[in-house]
């Protein structure tokens, strides 16, 4: 009988400190703030969004808990500051502010390494106010129903494998696409050498309209040197001295004519 009593004390000493561990591992939030969610329901208008970072259940796992316990907190911030210093939902916000803090305070600094391995997979988004403390909601009681686990393994990027795939596919169409033009065309398929034919046919057209116009003003250069040429020789320089006959003077019948007739 003895040893039942004993058994029954252990057994339950046992329980106590698992319990206890356990509480003091995660913060153990108390569900009387908890129930504070619904005032903040209420007091914060239906419409109103509010940012958060988290990542979800399908993909942390177990380490659900650990890996938003630190966006929550600063978007629960973030949210405080909208606030003034005397009012209750700031005061209410605050509470579980402290309670995240204490949370990560028992987890450690693996916090950080762990959330840098599921860094690619959070999410950014607004949601309106029902919906963010519903969030809120199950946070706090997931971390008081269920423990952490501590060793936390990534599940691969969700965006690398289909951006390589999505890149591999695009560039073998866009090839394919263009060997398909050069055979019926004869012609390479890229925007810059289709455009580099009408700048060919325009500048040799400027050429050939440049080629009159320099012939033009050849000859006139030529043309002028010959008429400069071929001047007529009856000017004189006035080192000659003037003309003997000029005019009507030339026209003057010889004296011994006049003579003569006397």
């Amino acid at each position: 009988m003895s040893k039942s009593i004993w058994i029954c004390t252990c057994v339950h000493l046992l329980l106590y400190m698992t319990v206890a561990a356990y509480s003091s591992e995660i913060g153990n939030p108390i569900t009387d703030d908890i129930k504070k969610i619904s005032l903040l329901k209420q007091n914060i208008p239906k419409d109103y969004k509010i940012t958060l970072r988290y990542i979800p259940k399908e993909v942390s796992g177990m380490c659900w808990v650990k890996l938003n316990v630190f966006h929550l907190e600063v978007s629960l911030k973030g949210l405080a500051q909208k606030f003034g210093n005397i009012s209750s939902n700031k005061d209410n916000i605050g509470t579980f502010v402290q309670i995240l803090q204490e949370m990560r305070y028992h987890i450690g600094h693996g916090l950080e390494d762990s959330m840098l391995e599921f860094d690619c997979h959070y999410v950014n988004e607004m949601w309106l106010t029902a919906k963010y403390f519903e969030f809120v909601e199950d946070f706090f009681y997931t971390a008081n129903s269920s423990r952490d686990a501590e060793d936390c393994e990534p599940p691969p990027c969700p965006t690398s494998t289909k951006t390589t795939v999505t890149t591999t596919t695009t560039a073998s169409t866009t090839s394919a696409q263009h060997s398909t033009n050069e055979k019926r065309n004869g012609l390479p398929d890229d925007p810059e050498k289709g455009a580099f034919l009408p700048k060919v046919v325009q500048s040799s057209l400027m050429s050939l309209l440049a080629i009159p116009f320099i012939a033009v003003v050849v000859f006139l250069l030529v043309w002028k040197m010959k008429s400069r040429r071929n001047a007529p020789q009856t000017e004189r320089s006035p080192e000659e001295g003037p003309a003997l006959f000029s005019g009507e003077e030339a026209n003057i019948p010889p004296l011994d004519v006049e003579i003569s007739e006397k």
